[in-house]
């Protein structure tokens, strides 16, 4: 046998000579593929580090941006107040002037409260039609509707505040600029509220609201006397002024100033909602019904619904009615 003959391969090693080559050519295109998404993998990891990075200083960035707009919001608003403590201080009010009343219950001289609520609201259905009578249950909401009216004339709707010089300037011009679009009447009545709000107690600001806070409360006082016939002010004759209604009036109207001042500082303007009473259908989104009713027509309001703003960042304090049966 020759040696061409011995070193000739036979077929099945050819086969497997083959299946090795094909086998290195698969390992070395797996090994490049490996390595292609190691290197994909590392500029991944890369640019996830540097994503973080940035992400991380805007991050910084924006608390800062976030830091420095709350800064100047404290800045423009009077107090530190926003539409969720407002919205408290509201409930705190109307449960301020219903406990009031409260304590007055049953001492009412009827026939007084009658011809003074009649006298009041000449447009109203104050007594019951069959009998010409003022229902009982009737004189503590309406006397609580008397406190309320006094409030929102006196205090919730006045331009700025209480007792300004500038109130009507304010007005005209706020009005002006509402005319042409302007957002620079938002600004401006902050800046005003804030000006009240850090004037000190010894400042002429304060020496006028003081005395109109006064004012305010002696024409509540006054009603309330006319109402709670000769209780009210034989009772106040014989307690110390701290005790007095006049004090506890005083003490509502305070709490009426401080909220109003707050609402003057926020980026919303809150305003009341008028209530056609007698003719207004109820409204379960804007008011409460004293029996929980659902539906009727609006009797008699005894405050107002507050808001302000739209759906999505607005405000709203429901009206507290009573409706017809």
């Amino acid at each position: 046998m020759s040696n061409e003959q011995t070193i000739k391969e036979s077929p099945e090693d050819e086969q497997l000579q083959q299946e090795l080559e094909q086998l290195n050519e698969l390992i070395a295109l797996r090994t490049s593929e490996i390595q292609t998404e190691k290197m994909k993998r590392e500029k991944l990891q890369t640019d996830l580090a540097e994503a973080q990075k940035a992400y991380k200083e805007r991050e910084a960035e924006y608390s800062a941006i976030e830091h420095s707009f709350f800064e100047h919001t404290r800045a423009i608003r009077a107090t530190d107040d926003d539409l969720s403590t407002i919205r408290d201080s509201f409930k705190l009010l109307k449960y301020s002037i219903a406990r009031l009343i409260m304590t007055l219950n049953k001492k009412a001289d009827k026939a007084k409260a009658a011809e003074k609520f009649v006298k009041t609201w000449p447009h109203l259905a104050i007594l019951n039609p069959e009998n010409g009578e003022l229902e009982p249950s009737f004189i503590n909401l309406l006397s609580e509707k008397l406190v309320h009216e006094h409030l929102v004339k006196s205090v919730f709707n006045v331009p700025v505040y209480p007792g300004l010089k500038v109130n009507d300037a304010y007005d005209a011009l706020h009005r002006w600029l509402d005319a042409h679009s302007s957002q620079f009447s938002v600004r401006l009545r902050q800046q005003m509220a804030a000006v009240v709000a850090k004037s000190g107690k010894e400042s002429e600001i304060q020496a006028a609201a003081q005395k109109e806070k006064q004012r305010i409360a002696t024409a509540i006082y006054d009603d309330l006397a006319d109402i709670y016939h000769p209780f009210l002010r034989e009772n106040d004759s014989t307690v110390g002024d701290e005790k007095s209604y006049y004090h506890k009036i005083c003490d509502i109207v305070e709490k009426a100033l401080k909220l109003a001042i707050a609402i003057r500082g926020q980026d919303v303007e809150i305003t009341t909602v008028t209530i056609e009473e007698g003719k207004q259908p109820f409204e379960e989104e804007t008011m409460t019904e004293v029996k929980g009713r659902t539906s009727g027509t609006v009797r008699f309001s005894i405050c107002p619904a507050f808001v302000g703003g739209d759906r999505e960042h607005g405000f709203l304090e429901k009206g507290k009615v009573v409706v017809s049966n």
